[in-house]
């Protein structure tokens, strides 16, 4: 009698110890993909509610400078942006242009926010479209900055002093761990349509 309860005791224990490990295999699997899909929706949200305000560029000395400003009264967190260049005859496809396309220039910038301040730099990995669609692999160094505030952004060694050229601001959300384009805008030298 003794031996069938110690029998039916490690079959018990055997079937926790099993459920345990499945579930454990199971969350270790679905955890990441429902952070991603939380990340998408909040990041969905704010799309539809963001609004992006861009300046002229202006250029002198191969230095170049705009004010842009992501307005959503609603939302009173970060956003994180980063910028790049595209040929004028790229405008048009401004929304599929990436920063590793082979027309992209990718040139220095810094972000500084309304008291002079420069932003926080941080580096993110693997931007995606609020359709959960990646949209660039690898490393990307981007700025942080306040919503509802104008911010200026510097790019150094600009060519043709911005001839022929648009910026490509991308506005990005991330939670730590996934990071989203929101939105993005472009401008060029005033009076270039």
């Amino acid at each position: 009698m003794a031996e069938g309860i110690v029998t039916t005791f490690i079959m018990v224990i055997a079937v926790l110890v099993i459920g345990l490990v499945i579930f454990g295999f199971s969350s270790a699997l679905l955890a990441p993909k429902e952070a991603f899909a939380i990340a998408q929706h909040q990041a969905s949200d704010l799309a539809s509610q963001t609004t992006i305000s861009v300046g002229p560029f202006l250029v002198s000395n191969s230095q170049g400078s705009l004010v842009i400003e992501a307005y959503d009264p609603s939302y009173s967190g970060n956003y994180y942006v980063y910028v790049f260049l595209i040929p004028s005859y790229l405008v048009t496809s401004a929304g599929v242009v990436t920063p590793n396309d082979q027309f992209a220039v990718n040139l220095p910038f810094q972000i500084y926010l309304a008291n002079g301040n420069l932003a926080t730099q941080t580096t993110i990995t693997s931007v995606y479209d609020i359709n959960g669609n990646q949209l660039y692999q690898g490393s990307l160094s981007v700025y942080e900055i306040p919503s509802n505030t104008p911010v200026t952004i510097n790019i150094q060694n600009v060519p043709n002093a911005g001839n022929g050229f648009y910026v490509i601001v991308w506005l990005i959300y991330t939670n730590g761990i996934n990071s989203f384009r929101i939105g993005y805008a472009y401008t060029g030298l005033p009076g270039v349509t």
